[in-house]
């Protein structure tokens, strides 16, 4: 009997799916458990496996937006039911058929144009002395071109568009490079990335800061809390109290920019860069601004621990309002973030290094800080993105009033 492959809800508020890829080809055998496609979601792809064994139909293509539980393939369970599947009128394959019928391996581009219904092996080739000499002083074979002329004769028109084609196409790799396929996570987050770039009117604002404080508590308190919750917590924990904190004390940086208008959200809702080897993904925790350092660090360890695991739904990788994203254990000591949409800003938090710094007169060595803010200038102004930097400071170089509640 055949079974249905079906769009999968993975969370609550889940009502659609895209599939990036299919991972099977049209006709292909399929193992129950096997990966048979890859699905986007608002911001991130999942693989999902298959639900039986048997040859694969696909139904629907790759690109197509599709409600939960809308069938997308079936998996028929021998050749014989295979073909009366397909011939008895299952749905036609959407946008891009011979990449959707082929499978993925199908859809690569090509290295050089096609020639279509060009030359047959031995036979002379029509063409007019304008476009033979062109096609000379390119180095065109004349056979691969499509003549358009009379009686089928090359001419000016199909050698120059030959020309076009072969100049837009990629380049095949040399000697010891290597193509990679793009997978569906990377493809999502090249749109996302460009998407945002091309949105929002990036604006960026730096600051040094000194971390001596923070460090400090960091050491104070993390007995404490391993022992009462047997985690760690970090600077990336402090720093997403501290943030919230200061985000409390102007809401502009948690907004959102609409068509409609500007959207004033209440509770700091922080997104958590995150590198996998597949790509980013910015798991969140919600209302940070409501909860202890201990409650963000479990958090933090289980959405991490969960998100390397790939097993992350939906429901978790959405709704942030603001987004964190530390590089210090790369160490960097400064970068800039492209804001995570529909986010109107994000803060890059560099490494801790010692350096000289001159205080009361003298030089001394202090561990210090630096902090990004990348901003959409369209909703937050430069000075109000100047007074939550401030405000960052001050809280970073005193974190006393923030981190005093713990449990």
């Amino acid at each position: 009997m055949a079974v249905n492959v079906v769009m999968p809800k993975l969370g609550l508020t889940m009502v659609s799916g895209k599939i990036v890829e299919w991972k099977k080809n049209e006709g292909e055998q399929v193992s129950e458990k096997e990966i048979v496609m890859v699905i986007e979601t608002e911001k991130v792809t999942y693989e999902v496996e298959s639900p039986g064994t048997g040859i694969l139909h696909i139904i629907v293509a790759p690109d197509v937006e599709v409600p939960v539980s809308d069938v997308v393939g079936v998996l028929a369970e021998n050749k014989g039911e295979y073909d009366k599947i397909v011939a008895g009128g299952a749905p036609a394959v959407a946008a891009a058929p011979a990449a959707a019928a082929a499978g993925p391996a199908a859809a690569s581009a090509p290295t050089a144009p096609a020639a279509e219904a060009a030359a047959a092996p031995g036979e002379r080739v029509r063409i007019s002395p304008v476009a033979k000499k062109i096609a000379e002083d390119n180095k065109l074979d004349i056979t691969k071109i499509k003549g358009t002329g009379p009686g089928g004769r090359v001419v000016r028109e199909d050698v120059e568009k030959y020309l076009q084609q072969a100049k837009a196409a990629p380049a095949a790799p040399a000697e010891g490079d290597r193509l990679v396929k793009l997978t569906g996570m990377r493809k999502v987050i090249a749109r996302k990335m460009l998407e945002s770039k091309v949105q929002a009117a990036q604006a960026y604002m730096n600051n040094t800061v000194d971390a001596t404080k923070i460090q400090e508590y960091r050491q104070i308190l993390m007995p404490y809390i391993e022992k009462k919750s047997g985690v760690k917590i970090t600077i990336t924990d402090l720093m997403m109290k501290i943030t919230a904190a200061a985000i409390e004390v102007h809401p502009v940086i948690n907004t959102r920019w609409t068509d409609e208008g500007i959207l004033w959200i209440k509770d700091v809702h922080m997104g958590m860069a995150m590198a996998l080897d597949e790509g980013l993904i910015v798991p969140v925790i919600w209302n940070v601004n409501k909860k202890s350092l201990t409650e963000i660090a479990k958090e933090r360890v289980s959405l991490i621990d969960r998100g390397r695991k790939g097993k992350l739904t939906p429901d978790e990788m959405k709704g942030s309002t603001f987004t964190l994203s530390a590089m210090g254990m790369y160490g960097l000591e400064q970068f800039t973030a492209i804001i995570n949409q529909p986010e109107n800003a994000i803060l890059g938090v560099g490494t801790i290094i010692d350096k000289p710094v001159v205080v009361n007169g003298q030089i001394v060595i202090r561990p210090m800080m630096n902090v990004t803010l990348t901003y959409d200038h369209r909703t937050i102004d430069g000075a109000k993105a100047g007074m939550f930097m401030a405000t960052l400071k001050s809280y970073i170089e005193n974190p006393l009033l923030i981190i005093a509640k713990v449990d």
